[in-house]
């Protein structure tokens, strides 16, 4: 699974950010990178393994779509989602600039990739960006850098919210949710201030609200089809950002089980589509 060493090559390397007034920065919250790289991630690793996922890209049967609102019918609500896979909507592809393919997002977004995951990249189909109709699958990640207690709630009710409208648009469709948690000592602020952690005590503490977030088995009932928590250990101080194996993730929000699982999900629920 590449996924997480993706995300953390990424945070690595500093970007510009996309505010008022960019600068070079690791980790920003008010950024999208470390959001978008996640999300690029685990769809690269789905289209690794999931055979069905990968004829459907063939054959122009899905597009992607980024920051796509999505429209919860029963409670009459909307939130915008990180990343989906959808059919395209009869309508076309509406936007004045030209759609782009999946390959391309890691040099628009700053995102660094190895020799070796750009061989495999090359070897996978790649998705086009599009107008999404109906959704198969929708991603949504957040962060959990700095400052956890106050951290917690937002946690928890970003990413619970999210599977609602998910599920609320489509119940049928996979609902995927990522959790990323530092596990650094301290962390660098982009307001200057540098906050010293309890870990990993802090870190545990967002693992256990992540675990307090519901799930579901099959297309009926309340909850992520998928659900994952990636630890990294980010100061953001211009230091290499890794991904440590301690504290342990539970077992079944480990990243690759969460890979595996929604692969198998998408080949079944979407057999015949």
């Amino acid at each position: 699974m590449e996924g997480p060493g993706i995300l953390a090559q990424t945070l690595t390397v500093p970007a510009l950010t996309r505010t008022k007034e960019p600068a070079l920065w690791q980790y920003h919250s008010r950024g999208a990178r470390h959001s978008l790289t996640s999300c690029w991630g685990v769809l690269f690793d789905l289209l690794v393994h999931s055979s069905l996922l990968r004829q459907h890209v063939e054959q122009g049967k899905v597009v992607f779509g980024l920051d796509h609102k999505m429209q919860d019918y029963a409670a009459n609500r909307s939130k915008n989602l990180d990343l989906v896979i959808a059919r395209p909507n009869d309508a076309g592809w509406t936007l004045t600039r030209d759609p782009r393919r999946f390959s391309e997002l890691p040099a628009v977004f700053d995102m660094e990739l190895t020799p070796a995951q750009r061989a495999v990249l090359a070897t996978i189909p790649d998705p086009l960006e599009g107008d999404v109709g109906a959704v198969h699958l929708a991603l949504e990640s957040k962060a959990c850098m700095t400052a956890f207690t106050k951290s917690y709630p937002r946690l928890y009710d970003e990413l619970n919210s999210s599977h609602a409208v998910i599920h609320g648009a489509s119940n049928r469709a996979l609902a995927v949710g990522l959790a990323i948690v530092n596990v650094a000592d301290e962390f660098v602020s982009p307001v200057g201030k540098r906050n010293r952690h309890k870990q990993p005590a802090d870190a545990l503490g967002a693992i256990a609200k992540v675990e307090q977030l519901p799930r579901r088995s099959g297309d009926e009932g309340v909850g992520y089809d998928g659900l994952g928590i990636v630890l990294v250990d980010l100061t953001n101080d211009g230091s290499q950002v890794t991904i440590p194996t301690a504290p342990a993730v539970p077992v079944n929000y480990q990243y690759d089980r969460m890979i595996l699982r929604i692969a198998n999900e998408y080949d079944v629920r979407f057999r015949g589509a």
